[in-house]
């Protein structure tokens, strides 16, 4: 998990210096599903940033986003919320508005 992580913030950190690192973005995306709140904001972030690249990608992360939306973890599903609203692909666009709608009605105790 460590070895993930610190690849992930190697990727970040080249992202944030202007290196184009959206050829890695299949292997972002495959630490997107995991327990780490720290592992999955760097991908979160990383995804909001090369998503219009790769749309037909991008499409992939759906499923995770779906389900960390209605995970009983207030920041994971805020996290999930919040990236899925700054991804501006219109192939993926349509397929958020409903888990959006879901989490936004949703109270959790």
């Amino acid at each position: 998990m460590d070895k993930r992580k610190d690849a992930v913030k190697k990727v970040i950190a080249a992202m944030t210096v202007g290196k184009d690192v959206s050829s890695l973005f299949t292997d972002v995306l495959n630490c997107m599903q995991t327990e780490n709140l720290e592992l999955k904001k760097l991908v979160y972030l990383y995804l909001i940033n090369y998503a219009k690249s790769q749309p037909d990608l991008a499409i992939l992360a759906v499923n995770t986003f779906v389900k960390d939306s209605q995970d009983p973890n207030p920041l994971i599903r805020a996290l999930a919320v919040r990236t899925m609203g700054c991804i501006r692909v219109d192939k993926i666009t349509e397929y958020l508005c409903d888990p959006l709608q879901k989490c936004l009605k949703v109270e959790f105790f």
